[in-house]
């Protein structure tokens, strides 16, 4: 076997100036500080013949526009598989992805600062490759909560069972840290990428940039291990969030929870910094944790097209999806450009026959979520409210997954 080599770094892409945050649809004007900074860290594995650059960045969506520049700068226009790009999901971070305004508006001048970034930074690196030794760790962290409340309600159609946003500590979660940790002959480590499943969507100040959670524990890992690139991959999180429940009191919150249950609060910039930590040190406990060393082979990579009449019907017809998969022998990565709910984990994983894998949601220009079958009926923001927000016109096709999955696991056969 044809030995792997790694390298790594890390580029600061926080906004030089004042710009619209991306996430949310009510910020009133752009950001008043910076709380965190943003980053975009970068992992690049070679084999005799073949490679792929892992970028992670501070962003809700990377945005085609952002993706279509890389590939210019870097070369790859017949090579689109090599570049693996996916953002944290941060909902504090300015926009990058033009085409969703109702989330925020891309500002060019910004788009291109983040994209001359890390062009350079993985020009800087390339000539640095080296060997390393691989590793793979995993333990539960129990620091998110389900958010897809399904029950009883008044709708437009009737008294019948739908979904809104509320806590539901009986949903499906995925509460595993997966590590993958690189490190030099000594045992130094080199990189480290670790992936969980949880929105971003916690931090308290709505005006603040924040690299949010994924920005605390890479602050941790970082004091653990050293100043190391620290890639993280957003897990498939579509309906999982930090559990701040509560309502307010009085009539009205009396009211919200008679007629539409358990809702969820912003933190105080105390309880957030808690949970935040509480996580951090979890993940950190299990990046110490023994490890099973993994041997590495090149790289194997696939971009697989699900076009958007097999998924939905109804819409502009251009908004496909793609599985883009990384296969380095005792591991993969698998991604998506859209936001899975929770269960497609499950899905994938009887196709993979116990090989670790980790997961990726929000790569490239995101256009959908991706619920599965039996929440269509139920309807609900993962199944209908997202798609003003996201641009997308298209209603999912009742058996949604045999297409989803299909795809897939064509691509991993």
């Amino acid at each position: 076997m044809h030995q792997v080599l790694i390298s790594a770094g890390a580029t600061d892409i926080t906004p030089p100036r004042p710009l619209m945050l991306g996430g949310f649809d009510k910020r009133p004007r752009p950001f008043s500080n910076i709380a965190s900074s943003l980053e975009a860290n970068v992992l690049i594995l070679t084999g005799r013949s073949s490679r792929v650059i892992i970028v992670s960045t501070d962003l809700l969506y990377p945005g085609q526009t952002l993706r279509d520049r890389l590939t210019r700068n870097l070369g790859l226009e017949r090579n689109a598989a090599e570049l693996f790009l996916c953002a944290s999901h941060t909902h504090y971070a300015p926009m990058t992805a033009p085409a969703m305004p109702r989330l925020g508006v891309a500002d060019p001048t910004y788009v291109g600062y983040v994209a001359d970034q890390i062009a350079s930074l993985i020009k800087s690196i390339e000539g640095q490759d080296a060997p390393a030794e691989c590793s793979y760790r995993e333990g539960m962290a129990h620091h998110s909560i389900n958010r897809r409340l399904v029950r009883l309600r008044l709708t437009k159609f009737g008294l019948a069972r739908s979904s809104r946003f509320g806590p539901n500590p009986l949903g499906e979660r995925d509460e595993s840290v997966r590590i993958v940790t690189f490190s030099n002959a000594a045992g130094a480590p080199l990189c480290v990428i670790w992936n969980y499943a949880c929105h971003p969507t916690g931090f308290p100040d709505l005006l603040a940039v924040s690299a949010e959670y994924p920005g605390v524990v890479r602050a941790r890992l970082r004091a653990e291990f050293g100043n190391i690139p620290i890639v993280f991959l957003q897990g498939f999180s579509g309906d999982v969030r930090p559990p701040f429940v509560g309502t307010p009191g009085g009539v009205i919150g009396l009211a919200r929870r008679v007629l539409r249950g358990p809702q969820f609060r912003i933190p105080s910039r105390d309880e957030w910094e808690q949970w935040s930590s509480g996580l951090a040190e979890c993940v950190a406990s299990i990046a110490r944790s023994p490890a099973r060393p993994i041997e590495l082979s090149a790289p194997k990579l696939t971009r697989t097209e699900i076009a958007e009449r097999e998924f939905a019907a109804g819409g502009s017809g251009d908004k496909s999806l793609f599985w883009h998969t990384i296969d380095c022998g005792g591991f993969r990565i698998i991604g998506v450009n859209a936001e899975p709910v929770v269960e497609y984990r499950r899905l994938v994983e009887k196709y993979l026959n116990g090989t670790p894998f980790l997961t990726a949601g929000c790569l490239d220009q995101a256009h959908c979520y991706l619920p599965i079958d039996t929440m269509i009926p139920e309807r609900g923001y993962e199944v209908d409210g997202f798609r003003p927000l996201l641009g997308f016109n298209a209603k999912f096709l009742t058996r949604l997954q045999d297409a989803v999955i299909g795809r897939l696991t064509k691509a991993l056969s």
